[in-house]
């Protein structure tokens, strides 16, 4: 449980950086600090699942809920820095069936 957490708060943090559609999650006037907790939440489990993620696994999860993928988005530059830093977050490890 506690990979889980500390991985989709990596996650989030890394997405709220990003944030892609400039909703400012956190701050005063913008949106709740939790906006990218449904893409954070594929994204860690990739990560958790397979120690990396890929630009292909990104946009198709942004493909899922935004209906165009993230380099469509930010670009395919912007896209592969945000893989590159996923994938630079500590190395999630958990006993199998340890992430619900």
């Amino acid at each position: 449980m506690q990979v889980w957490r500390s991985t989709i708060k990596n996650v989030l943090e890394l997405l709220n950086e990003l944030d892609p559609y400039g909703l400012t999650p956190g701050q005063p006037d913008g949106a709740p600090q939790d906006e990218y907790d449904l893409e954070a939440k594929p994204i860690a489990q990739r990560l958790i699942n397979d120690g990396v993620i890929t630009n292909a696994q990104v946009d198709a999860i942004w493909l899922k809920w935004f209906d165009e993928p993230l380099n469509e988005v930010i670009g395919r530059e912007a896209t592969e820095r945000f893989v590159d830093n996923l994938n630079s977050l500590p190395t999630p490890t958990t006993p199998s069936g340890d992430i619900s």
